[in-house]
């Protein structure tokens, strides 16, 4: 019944609703290659990662073996993690006893029982913690050094919510850099560790760590953006008083429709604090080698990027919760496969939130300066032609559907001596005039723009064959000036 409304949501997007059915098939077809051969504790991990993380759990299953398990641990133990410090309904004290020794629980001395919880979240996340000791059986089997990399972070990130365990706002854009840097940047640091550690990437790409840092502050920051008012009602709230300040007395305020310039000025004054984020994000993305991991690494970022476009200027998010439609998260889970289809995801959304802005906007000019940077740096490496593959698929079986007609059209009008479209010296029929001025139409189609994708390749080849020649012979540092704050 979810994917018929997903399907009748994108009615007017054929390439949505493409998306949508086959990215159901592939998650479906994953999840039962993925527990054919497991023992039962790996089947609950990945039958749960399924259920809390609906998005990112596809990608996260097509990684290579020698990442799938540690990354798949990785984001349980952190997810029950995020769990029992996002249970406000438990007292503060309980849930920072238990955030500063989380780590602990992973290893717990030789006969203690394993962890596990029954008071904290619900649904998935509540099954999660109940079962909490197969997880730990689970990051037992792997690895001892991607072990070493999930504690630390583990030990890190729990430090770092209990820090912020009873803070119910927010006052300086530093203090929330540092609350999205423990709950989500820290999470950018482990997996790029263990991309490095598993081999699939070089030693040196853990090192960039303000890259990594931005990867997860950018996604942290979305999220923290379009959940507004499911954070207000719960009686917290993220945003720094530092930018909404500016714009009002109370953060509550902006719920009120009369002050929806002012909460539209404190929004895009948010997404523009997010967008700063967005170079770097593109940048650690370029020195990806691997193609599963840039898979895992890109659908977040192009996920998150959708969803700002969707959020900016947008009065709903101080009404509900704001979301891109899952077909189009499809549509863009299985287009993201390489840095071309990442650039060209990132301008379109530049460029559609470029002419958004709104020239009162008192961010304006620092969002249109951010924004036609990213433009920038993806510029020369978006295709000249659009993207012609739908249609020609679409050309493809209308010609073959028309051309098997008229034959058969002709076949009937068969006097005995030759082919003719009338009979007994009557005209041709009005359908079989319409078949062939579609046919005609489909092949002018065909001959104009069947190869142009391809040929626009061959050329942007050929052209980065020959940048990539000029600079070799005299070499110049690259993307410094674009990317440098």
């Amino acid at each position: 019944m979810g994917v018929l409304k997903e399907v009748i949501a994108a009615r007017y997007n054929p390439a949505e609703v493409l998306a949508l059915l086959r990215y159901k098939r592939k998650a479906v077809k994953a999840r039962e290659q993925m527990t054919l051969s497991l023992d039962p504790d790996w089947v609950y991990a990945y039958s749960n990662l399924s259920k809390v993380s609906r998005s990112f759990s596809l990608v996260i299953m097509e990684l290579r073996p020698v990442l799938r398990h540690p990354i798949c641990v990785f984001y349980l133990v952190l997810r029950a993690l995020d769990t029992v410090e996002d249970d406000t309904s438990i007292h503060p004290d309980i849930r920072r006893d238990i955030c500063t020794n989380f780590h602990n629980f992973l290893e717990p001395e030789e006969g203690e029982n394993a962890w596990s919880s029954n008071s904290f979240g619900d649904g998935a996340e509540k099954d999660l913690l109940i079962h909490f000791p197969i997880v730990l059986r689970c990051y037992n089997t792997i690895d001892p050094s991607f072990r070493t990399v999930i504690k630390d972070i583990t030990k890190r990130m729990g430090a770092g919510m209990a820090e912020h365990i009873e803070d119910t706002s927010c006052d300086s854009t530093a203090d929330y850099d540092q609350y999205c840097h423990y709950v989500a940047g820290l999470v950018g640091l482990g997996l790029s560790d263990i991309f490095a550690i598993s081999g699939c990437e070089e030693p040196a790409f853990s090192d960039r760590t303000e890259l990594s840092n931005s990867m997860g502050l950018f996604l942290q920051k979305t999220n923290i953006i379009r959940d507004y008012l499911e954070d207000i009602n719960e009686g917290r709230t993220f945003w720094p008083r530092e930018i909404w300040v500016q714009y009002g007395n109370c953060l509550t305020d902006f719920k009120d429709p009369a002050n929806r310039k002012f909460s539209l000025a404190v929004l895009n004054h948010m997404i523009t604090d997010a967008l700063r984020h967005m170079p770097d994000c593109i940048e650690y993305m370029s020195h990806v080698q691997t193609q599963d991991v840039f898979n895992f690494v890109a659908v977040p970022q192009v996920m998150a990027i959708a969803t700002l476009a969707e959020l900016y200027n947008n009065g709903k998010v101080f009404e509900g919760v704001v979301k891109i439609r899952r077909s189009k998260t499809a549509q863009l889970v299985l287009s993201t496969k390489n840095m071309d289809a990442l650039y060209k995801v990132f301008f379109d959304y530049a460029v559609t939130m470029l002419k958004n802005v709104e020239p009162h906007d008192p961010n304006a000019e620092k969002t249109r300066q951010i924004l036609n940077k990213v433009i920038d740096v993806c510029l020369p490496h978006v295709p000249a032609s659009p993207d012609l593959v739908i249609p020609n698929v679409i050309s493809i079986i209308l010609f073959c559907g028309l051309s098997s007609y008229v034959l058969k059209r002709r076949q009937d009008h068969f006097d005995g001596a030759v082919f003719t479209w009338r009979s007994a010296g009557g005209i041709m029929e009005f359908s079989d005039m319409v078949a062939i001025a579609a046919l005609f139409l489909v092949c002018i189609y065909m001959f104009g723009f069947f190869l142009l994708p391809y040929m626009s390749k061959l050329q942007q080849d050929e052209v980065r064959r020959m940048y990539t020649e000029s600079r070799t012979s005299n070499p110049r540092p690259q993307r410094v000036v674009m990317l440098e704050d």
